[in-house]
């Protein structure tokens, strides 16, 4: 809200802005003060709003030379509340889609300085993000005009005229200062900064398998930022300086960004140092936020001890969401196209936003949403090269947030049974290449020599399993289930059974060419040599392989060509390996967060369909020698046990957590079926009377050798039952 005395706001074209009532309702404004014309018909009684979406010029109303402060409303309240307190039920994440509290920046004095080294926003072309085939650019493009095609424009010989006019345009933008609200909302992100030694503990101890980002330009965000500005996250630090580092943060923040820089280093600094941006503390934020909820996982010698023990933890973690939906806002509120940095926290808000609201929430939805949207503004779904393609940090860092974006958007649809929002249809980048991180910031020729030791599919050959080798490996599947989501999820009249067979046939190959790095093996959860970082990785390979089968075999039962024999065998094996998780939660402890969705995304719809052989037995009645691809045998037994353990998993989850609600649904569910299955009397229909005299008691089932109960010391008196604790 503006008073008075607020400097009047121009738009480019040089005519004053409506105020924000007039420009909801796409009404002429005559800009009165404190409620225009318009507004006073309408009998509105608050003064009118005037925010900006863009930096536009203003200037002073001649009739004032002071401003004068006001209170902020609904509306303009800042980004920033207090974090609700540990423990508080019903707690929801809402998602900050629509329009937020940040204000566009303003000048702090009214006019116009000199800013140096301030670069002139892009072209128009540049802003309508990237244009494709049936839009109006590419038909310009072609006749060599070239509206929104990147090359051309690189192509174009510089006027020199043109410069020297870009450089006084420059020299004469204004040094836009950030308004009162959203100043209070910067120096909270600021303020909430850890110190030094926690921040560097808690990025140490982050471990995520789902880490979209090149970690060691991580590490050096993290470097730079306690380097350059460490002073400023101390508890004494200067208010005054704060403030200018806001003003520093907002001013960057607009700057374009050059996303196709071929040099790594600077590349970097482009977000680091004193080009710090709110993108750059946004990458920071989704380090510090996942890393605090498994705060009290982690080894002791890797971060500080927590003071005020959960409680406190659980306030921190909330201060850090809040913030990284802050710095997302403000980035968005300061760029006109938004850039790779801006894509990663969107892609990061959607696995925050399923922990907190679920991953069949709204706020989940909208996110995976936004970060879809923006993938296809900037273009990297036809990011591929025009000619022999040399990787450079930049376009691999674009081809990985692609494909986990491409990835997450078919786990999401998998849980909730809606369609995917990117299609691999629409997809012509190439996969990024199997290339360990610190290649990829390491010099030009090293990156080189590293990009010629890779197979022809474009993996290492030196047996490693690195993060991107995971996702590489897993989007390869997701393509495969794109192909399944049209069936399933879209109107296919023509679907035939023998296309099913080949997309099944497709799927076992594609398994089959898997790294042998991601194989896993059973034996793999009790070897001492496979830490938790190479085992979550198999195992989540295993899951997804098996979910693809699963869908792909209830298709075919949907066109009444099922082999209930592989139906059932794929359902016992995707639920029993969802269960090695909880059975091994010792050596998983560091992704135990993933347990939540996992048991829900794979497990449950397993089960599902064990639930349904023991209440219409169809396959373990008439054919006793089914087993699973490990050679288990799937019995009436066995699978009493596996919904049994099941039933211990789904029990694990609290009904407070995201996805609790819809555990104790299917865990209800679940336990109504053993009880029937179980405590059917015998004779009945349904249960057919065991014969007792059918029992085989030879001694190959009685081997236990019962003298081993004799080297216990049963009655040791030394030993007191009464020094047991309560």
């Amino acid at each position: 809200m503006d008073s008075p005395g607020t400097p009047l706001r121009y738009r480019k074209n040089g005519r004053l802005q409506a105020c924000d009532p007039c420009r909801r309702r796409k009404v002429a404004c005559d800009h009165a003060r404190p409620i225009c014309g318009s507004c006073r018909r309408r009998r509105r009684a608050e003064p009118c709003e005037y925010t900006m979406s863009t930096p536009a010029q203003l200037r002073s109303p001649r009739a004032s030379a002071s401003r004068t402060s006001t209170t902020p409303t609904r509306e303009s309240r800042p980004l920033v509340s207090e974090p609700s307190p540990a423990g508080s039920g019903g707690q929801v994440e809402q998602p900050m889609t629509g329009s937020t509290a940040v204000e566009c920046p303003q000048p702090a004095d009214g006019g116009v300085r000199e800013v140096r080294g301030r670069s002139r926003p892009d072209d128009g072309a540049a802003l309508s993000g990237h244009l494709g085939f049936t839009s109006f650019g590419d038909i310009y493009k072609e006749v060599g005009n070239g509206l929104s095609d990147r090359d051309t424009r690189e192509d174009r010989l510089p006027d020199s005229s043109g410069d020297r006019e870009e450089n006084d345009i420059a020299a004469q933008m204004p040094d836009l200062a950030p308004s009162a609200t959203t100043m209070e909302t910067c120096l909270a992100v600021l303020k909430s900064i850890p110190e030094e030694d926690k921040g560097r503990a808690l990025f140490a101890s982050h471990f995520d398998p789902h880490d979209g980002f090149v970690r060691p330009v991580g590490q050096r965000i993290l470097d730079s930022l306690y380097e350059t500005y460490g002073d400023c996250f101390k508890p004494d630090a200067d208010e005054a300086r704060l403030a200018a580092l806001v003003r520093l943060i907002c001013a960057n923040t607009t700057r374009p960004f050059d996303e196709h820089e071929p040099d790594a280093q600077a590349w970097i600094a482009q977000f680091t140092g004193t080009n710090i941006r709110w993108e750059t503390l946004g990458v920071l934020f989704t380090y510090w936020e996942l890393s605090a909820r498994n705060e009290h996982l982690v080894r002791p010698h890797t971060v500080a001890p927590r003071v005020g023990g959960r409680a406190a933890g659980a306030r921190l973690r909330d201060v850090y969401r809040r913030c990284l939906e802050d710095c997302s806002a403000l980035a968005r509120r300061h760029t006109e196209v938004g850039n790779a940095l801006l894509l990663f926290i969107y892609w990061k808000r959607i696995i925050v936003a399923s922990i907190v609201s679920g991953d069949t929430s709204l706020s989940c939805w909208m996110y995976n949403g936004e970060a879809v949207s923006l993938t296809t503004f900037l273009g990297l779904h036809v990011d591929g090269p025009k000619g022999p393609y040399t990787p450079t940090l930049a376009s691999e860092v674009r081809r990985r947030l692609l494909y986990k974006i491409f990835v997450i958007d078919k786990v999401v649809a998998s849980i909730t049974g809606r369609p995917p929002l990117l299609g691999r249809r629409y997809i012509a980048t190439p996969p990024p290449l199997d290339l360990k991180d610190d290649f990829l910031v390491a010099d030009e020729r090293t990156l080189a020599s590293e990009v010629a030791k890779l197979d022809d599919k474009g993996y290492n050959t030196n047996g490693e399993g690195y993060p991107i080798t995971f996702w590489r490996a897993r989007a390869q599947l997701m393509l495969i289930r794109d192909e399944i989501f049209e069936i399933s999820l879209g109107y296919e009249a023509d679907t035939s059974v023998e296309s099913l067979y080949a997309l099944k046939n497709k799927e076992l190959e594609a398994a089959a060419d898997m790294p042998a790095v991601l194989r896993f093996k059973e034996s793999d959860v009790r070897d001492p040599d496979v830490d938790s970082e190479k085992l979550y990785p198999r195992m989540l390979m295993r899951l997804e392989h098996l979910q693809n089968l699963f869908f792909i075999e209830r298709l075919l039962k949907r066109h009444g060509r099922a082999n209930d024999r592989d139906l059932l065998a794929v359902s016992y094996e995707m639920t029993s390996a969802t269960l090695l998780f909880w059975t091994n939660m010792d050596g998983l402890a560091m992704v135990y967060e993933d347990f939540k969705w996992l048991v829900m995304a794979y497990a449950a719809p397993g089960g599902g369909i064990l639930c349904l052989e023991l209440l219409k037995p169809s396959v373990t009645l008439t054919d006793v020698s089914i087993s699973s691809s490990d050679g288990n045998l799937i019995t009436r037994s066995s699978i009493v046990q596996l919904l049994s353990l099941l039933v211990g998993f789904l029990n694990w989850v609290s009904p407070k957590e995201a996805n609790g609600n819809i555990c104790t649904n299917c865990r209800a569910i679940v336990h109504r079926v053993l009880d029937q299955a179980l405590n059917v009397a015998p004779g009945t229909a349904g249960a057919p009377a065991p014969d007792p005299m059918e029992w085989d008691f030879d001694a190959a089932h009685l081997d236990f050798n019962f003298d081993l109960l004799d080297t216990f010391e049963w009655m040791r008196p030394e030993f007191s039952w009464t020094d047991l604790p309560a």
